[in-house]
């Protein structure tokens, strides 16, 4: 998997996806629209290279609304249709075992998704990178002291 940056440019506000390459170029990150330079000095996950923030967590890597509509599918589509096939009257046991079903596929989907890096200051995205153990799941309280004035 190739590793990626990707959030929005603080400079310009324009959403941006760029390839992190290990070779050593001066200013090898910036931005696609404006060609703003960011912190090349950084590692990443050591340091966010867009605004040198130290704090990140981890979250796996897919689509959240996808995810919403696996689970809508299988809380109502499925009992409805198959209730409407097969009667009201096992609605509830239908309902059950639909959703045991679609719990034992929303399991396996997270073992095989990998986990991304998010920049608690910039929200960047940081796919396909080594994490460390140290960077750990989201944290509110933490989360709390980078938040923005809107």
């Amino acid at each position: 998997m190739t590793q990626s940056i990707a959030g929005d440019c603080p400079t310009c506000n324009q959403a941006f996806t760029v390839e992190f390459s290990i070779e050593p170029r001066p200013n090898f990150l910036k931005c696609p629209t404006c060609e703003q330079a960011w912190h090349s000095g950084v590692v990443p996950l050591e340091g966010c290279p867009i605004c040198a923030c130290r704090y990140f967590y981890r979250q796996k890597d897919f689509n959240q609304l996808l995810g919403c509509a696996v689970v809508l599918l299988g809380a109502v589509v499925v009992p409805a249709i198959t209730g409407y096939f097969l009667g009201y009257r096992y609605l509830l046991v239908i309902t059950i075992c639909s959703l045991s079903v679609f719990t034992g596929v929303d399991a396996l989907l997270y073992r095989q998704v990998s986990d991304m890096a998010i920049c608690y200051d910039c929200r960047c995205e940081f796919r396909g990178f080594e994490i460390p153990p140290a960077i750990v799941n989201f944290e509110h309280f933490l989360a709390e002291r980078f938040e923005k004035e809107n």
